[in-house]
């Protein structure tokens, strides 16, 4: 468990932030939003303003079961997924909608952290589920 802010209104802000993050995994049945990523940001949050509200997530029927799935790595397989999807999403982000160079440059500094972060995840013994 991550230690709570010290100030209180920093443990207000994140408590915010937590609460937006579960909120945007409601429209996450849209194409291409993520339900997983949203319920580990709101964990993150959560875990540094409310002990109370952490615990709630973590026993979720719903929400718990991602968060134990996410904790105990990644199958290769899903490695594979996310890290096509990240430079399939940031690639045609890249170069079909923009012509800011410097936007370029910013969304593969994105892609190369959000691969750094995958690969960086436990991998998970061969038969295990994602």
């Amino acid at each position: 468990m991550a230690q709570i802010a010290r100030f209180p209104l920093v443990r207000v802000i994140y408590l915010i932030l937590g609460l937006i993050c579960l909120g945007f995994v409601f429209i996450s049945w849209l194409p291409g939003i993520p339900t997983a990523d949203f319920v580990i940001l709101a964990l993150f949050f959560f875990a540094r303003s409310s002990r109370r509200f952490e615990m709630w997530l973590r026993n979720h029927p719903v929400f718990g079961k991602i968060i134990r799935s996410y904790q105990g790595g990644l199958t290769k397989r899903a490695k594979a997924i996310a890290l096509m999807g990240i430079t399939l999403s940031i690639g045609v982000s890249a170069v079909l909608l923009t012509s800011n160079t410097t936007l370029r440059v910013v969304l593969v500094a994105v892609a190369a952290i959000a691969w750094w972060y995958v690969l960086s995840r436990p991998t998970k013994p061969l038969g295990a589920r994602a």
